[in-house]
């Protein structure tokens, strides 16, 4: 089966109806979405992170360029300083937390 690759720039401008997608080397790759445990955890990580580090800039599911051809959306994101600026994180974060869900797999 073939695959089709697609552009970042295309990735950047789509929205994913089901949730966001991440970006690998050209291929759209779906998130696990989230129960109700696992959006209860992600809350009580960012309040926790956004009362004890208030000189950071914290957020849930923020797309992260991590490299020129793969872009994550980690559950809670920290970046040192204030709210980026732009569309998405291009710098790498402080800290990204990923809740793993009962449905995921390590890939």
């Amino acid at each position: 089966m073939a695959t089709t690759l697609v552009s970042v720039e295309e990735y950047l401008s789509t929205s994913y109806p089901d949730g966001d997608c991440e970006y690998v080397d050209g291929q759209i790759v779906e998130r696990n979405l989230g129960e109700i445990d696992h959006g209860d955890l992600q809350t009580r990580i960012l309040f926790h992170l956004a009362a004890h580090h208030p000189h950071f800039w914290s957020a849930v599911a923020v797309r992260v360029q991590v490299r020129p051809s793969r872009i994550r959306v980690p559950d809670v994101v920290l970046v040192a300083g204030p709210q980026p600026a732009g569309r998405i994180i291009t710098v790498p974060p402080h800290l990204v937390v990923e809740v793993l869900s009962p449905d995921d797999v390590l890939s």
